[in-house]
């Protein structure tokens, strides 16, 4: 199954972020105004590349993916 990339237009809680993903939510990536979150354990899982959220910050993503803009952005 083709891992999905969520874009909220509100801050996620970290329960709905971890829902989302499927796993424990991390925070990893974050530049100019963007933050990734991903599976903690994604590697570990052996996850598939998510090639949407790697092609939007350039850092390859594996698993669901959030991506946080604006005001959803995780303080």
């Amino acid at each position: 199954m083709e891992p999905m990339t969520h874009k909220p237009m509100v801050r996620p809680t970290l329960a709905q972020a971890e829902a989302l993903i499927g796993g424990f939510a991390t925070l990893v990536f974050e530049q100019s105004g963007m933050q990734v979150l991903a599976d903690e354990e994604g590697l570990i899982k052996n996850l598939a590349l998510n090639t949407e959220a790697t092609d939007l910050c350039g850092v390859r993503i594996v698993g669901n993916a959030i991506i946080l803009t604006g005001e959803s952005m995780w303080k």
